[in-house]
Order: structure tokens, then C-alpha cells, then sequence
């Protein structure tokens, strides 16, 4: 495959390429008529207003001038600060557009005031500029996935997106920014493939939430990628409507998890997906499967945990996935024989060192004399999620469970920053395997590493980084095993 350089090379630019130096000011009282009429000579779709030390305090655009003014009859005096949007969202000048397109597209955002070196605003980032500055008809990949009007053109999107992070990737952007892009394109696929199903299967006949669990649901996905989903629904008032509410959602997740698969989000092998009626059920069910998981706690309970219980809600009613989450916490708390079975299990998968230090390889099949990083990562985030368990943390992000933990004093300064340096350094490295599959082996994206391919230092790093996680798991089995 190769990669799309159009594509790469805006996303590599810096922000100070593309933005308005140029910028329209006023003071909080300035009535609306003046402020537009200023923005009117300036050329500009928004004006940054500042308060009386000269501060900004908050944006007024064209677009609240239309639904804010007009759309609510206010009068040509209001004042700028009855309409403005505060507090204004902010980014570097030598950031990379890269990064203002996450900001934009995660704050739902349109403008955002740019920062200079002296950390004073010097301009405006807009979605113009962005469009302008992309030599595509589209608004980057992203508007071509909300612009679709049928199925076969979010065909394959998954390679495409692999395609086009393959150089930003290449030029060391943060493991954390990479897959922040890949929840968000995963995310604005699922929403138009869940529009589309919807308009064929109508309206569902109660509320209901899709989740999606996993690396997914802990927003940690890669360039490899398969489904892990499930849905949700209101419990129905009688037998008759259950039938059919269960008829409707079983139509609707065949379709959906279909379809995902059409677009490059390959089938669960576990069959972890919706599709499976198991894990398609009212909300009442899925209370009684997290329950029966935390009390009996067999193994294929714990297997079922650490799968569901990072789960987010992507698609429906919200508030369905909060009270599956409440339940959770609840479920746990006073019942401390499970956090000791989780823990049990999160050490089961031991670091691939072996005695002296030596990294361990397969010694036969497929991927002889290579090692798989994504189990050599599993420990760090299980045991994560034991302590986000214990400490009613909600976040499902790794990096996120760990600042909460930090922040709580649950673990010391120095193993976080510790821990987050290991989980950096490994999907730093895992990226950079995947990113050899596409470019230079021609083959799908995998997880497995031959040390011997790597640098002294790498391997160094990786011998150091697999003894810190060892030191933890320990930390781990004393505090809810007590065994040395």
C-alpha cells in the first residue's frame, strides 16, 4: 500500500503555515452590529473579544451572529459578551495540524485563537483554513466519512485511514495523538453506519446505547483492528414488546457489525459482538451478566471483565451506558474476593523476559524469534484497571487511569511517570512494527517484534521497561493477594 503523501504532508505542516496572522478585537461591551462590521473589513469569520486588562475572554463568529442574533430577534446594541463562546480554545503556533485537527474535531469547534512563541494570541486557525489548505476536495478523511451517501463509500475506510497515518506515524507523533485519531474516524464510522442501518431497519422501539469494549473502549486502538461491541436497550414492559424489542435490536446489530466489517473493522474471533444475541440484551440483563461476573468470578468471568468492563457508550442514549457503569461500581465495592481474582488474573501475563534479562522469543511457528507486543503491554493495562476499579475511577483510558490514580495518591509520582514512559515507549514501538507490515513487508499490520531487529538501545529500553513492570506486578499481587 502506499501512502497518501497529499494527505501526510498537510497533516505534518506546522499550524503558523496555514493560519490567519491577521486578527479582529473588541471590548466585551461592543454591540453586535459594531462587532460584525468589523469583522465585515477585516475579512474575518470571527472577532476575539478581551475584557478590560486586555485579556481575551471570548469569541464571537459568524455563526452566532446567525443563530444567536438573528435567530433570536436581539437587538443590533446587545453587547458582544451576551453571544461570545467562552472560554476560547487555544493552541500553539508550532503545532502541527495534526494536532489542531484533533483539537477541532474534539471540541466540536470551528475557530481556535493560536498562540505565538510570547504565548499571546497571534491569530485564528479556522475550518476555512483547514479546507483551504488541504489540496483534497474533502474536508480532510473525516468529511468524507460524514459526507457519505451509501455504504460502498466507507468501503475498506480502515486501510485508507492506515494509509494516511502511516507518515505522521513515521515522524514520531505521540502514541496518544495517533490513537485519539483513530477513536475519532472509528467513532464517525460507526455513527453513519449506525444512520444508515437506522433508516432502513426505523426506529428502534426503546432507548438504546451501542457500546463499544476493548482497546476501543479504552480509546487505545491501533492500525490492527477488529470489533469488540455490544448493545443495550430499555427494559421492555411486557413479554410481548421484549419479543420484539429483541427481534428489532438482533435486525439492527447483524447489519451494524456487518457493515463495520465492510468498512475494514474485521469480526471479533471471540465473537464478541453484538451480533451475538448473548451480547445484546436489555439493560437488566447485562446487570445480572456483571453481577454473576464479580461474584463467581470463574475464569471465563475474568476473561469477560477485563473485555466488558472498559466499555463506553459510542452511539444512543448515553445515560443507558452511565447506569451500566454505576452498577459496576457498586457491584464491586464491598466485594474485595474480585479485585483479588482480577488481580490473579492480570498476572497471569508475565513481561517476555526471562532469566539475566534475556527477552524471550517464539521458538517455532509463524512468528519465530519474535515476540508479541500487545501481551507484553496487557500487564500494564491490567493492572491499571485493577486499581481504577478499586478506586471507583470511571475513565477508561490507560494513560487517563493512571493520572486519576496519580492525582488520588493511589500510586507514587514515580510510578507514573514511570508507567506512562513504558506505555509510551511500547506503542511507539508497536506502531512502528505496524507501520513496517504496511510499507516495507507489504503485508497486513500484526503486533510481533524480533528484538534482533531492533537497536541496541531499543532492546536496552525494552529489558529496563519489562523490570519496571514486574516491579508493579508485584506491588499489585502484595496489596491484594498479600504474597511477596
Amino acid at each position: 500500500m502506499k501512502e497518501d503523501p497529499s494527505l501526510s504532508a498537510f497533516f505534518n505542516q506546522p499550524v503558523s503555515a496555514i493560519f490567519r496572522a491577521n486578527i479582529a478585537t473588541c471590548p466585551l461591551d461592543t454591540p453586535v452590529n459594531q462587532a460584525a462590521q468589523k469583522m465585515s473589513r477585516s475579512n474575518a469569520s470571527a472577532i476575539l473579544v478581551k475584557d478590560d486588562s486586555r485579556q481575551i475572554a471570548g469569541i464571537v463568529t459568524d455563526a452566532d451572529l446567525r443563530t444567536k442574533v438573528l435567530a433570536e430577534n436581539l437587538t443590533s446594541d446587545t453587547p458582544v459578551s451576551k453571544i461570545m463562546s467562552s472560554p476560547v480554545i487555544t493552541i500553539s503556533s508550532d503545532c502541527l495540524v495534526f494536532e489542531a485537527f484533533l483539537a477541532m474535531i474534539g471540541k466540536d469547534k470551528r475557530h481556535l485563537a493560536v498562540r505565538g512563541e510570547s504565548g499571546a494570541v497571534s491569530g485564528i486557525l479556522t475550518e476555512k483554513d483547514l479546507i483551504a489548505a488541504q489540496t483534497k476536495d474533502s474536508y480532510l478523511l473525516l468529511k468524507t466519512i460524514t459526507a457519505a451517501k451509501t455504504m460502498d463509500e466507507l468501503k475498506n475506510f480502515h486501510a485508507r485511514m492506515c494509509r494516511m497515518l502511516l507518515d505522521p506515524i513515521d515522524n514520531g507523533i505521540k502514541p496518544e495523538v495517533i490513537t485519539r485519531l483513530i477513536t475519532t474516524f472509528s467513532d464517525a464510522i460507526l455513527k453513519k453506519i449506525m444512520a444508515f442501518t437506522l433508516e432502513e431497519v426505523g426506529p428502534a422501539p426503546c432507548r438504546f446505547v451501542f457500546l463499544t469494549m476493548g482497546s476501543e473502549g479504552r480509546e487505545e486502538q491501533t492500525l490492527v483492528s477488529d470489533q469488540d461491541n455490544a448493545i443495550v436497550y430499555a427494559d421492555p414492559a411486557s413479554d410481548t414488546e421484549s419479543a420484539a424489542a429483541a427481534a428489532y435490536f438482533s435486525r439492527l446489530a447483524d447489519r451494524v457489525c456487518d457493515r463495520l466489517d465492510m468498512a475494514g473493522y474485521r469480526f471479533c474471533e471471540g465473537n464478541n459482538m453484538a451480533k451475538n444475541p448473548k451480547w445484546c440484551q436489555p439493560l437488566s440483563v447485562w446487570k445480572k451478566y456483571f453481577h454473576t461476573w464479580i461474584r463467581k468470578a470463574k475464569p471465563e468471568d475474568l476473561l469477560y471483565s477485563s473485555i466488558f468492563f472498559d466499555f463506553k457508550g459510542t452511539y444512543g442514549d448515553l445515560t443507558l451506558s452511565s447506569q451500566l457503569k454505576d452498577h459496576l461500581f457498586e457491584s464491586i465495592r464491598g466485594w474485595s474476593g474480585f479485585l483479588r481474582n482480577m488481580t490473579e488474573n492480570a498476572l497471569y501475563f508475565r513481561p517476555p523476559i526471562g532469566l539475566f534479562g534475556k527477552l524471550k522469543k517464539a521458538t517455532d511457528g509463524r512468528h519465530k524469534n519474535a515476540f508479541d507486543i500487545k501481551y507484553a503491554m496487557l500487564p500494564i493495562t491490567d493492572v491499571t484497571r485493577v486499581y481504577a476499579l478499586k478506586n471507583n475511577i470511571y475513565q477508561t483510558h490507560t494513560l487517563k487511569r493512571l493520572f486519576r490514580l496519580y492525582t488520588r495518591h493511589a500510586i507514587t509520582a514515580k510510578e507514573y511517570h514511570n508507567l506512562v514512559q513504558c506505555y509510551d515507549f511500547l506503542m511507539k514501538l508497536r506502531f512502528r512494527r505496524q507501520i513496517t507490515n504496511i510499507m516495507d513487508e507489504g503485508t497486513p499490520p500484526d503486533n510481533f517484534i524480533n528484538p534482533d531487529n531492533l537497536s541496541s538501545l531499543d532492546r536496552h529500553m525494552l529489558k529496563e521497561i519489562f523490570k519496571t513492570i514486574e516491579n508493579f506486578q508485584q506491588k499489585l499481587n502484595m496489596e491484594f493477594t498479600g504474597v511477596v
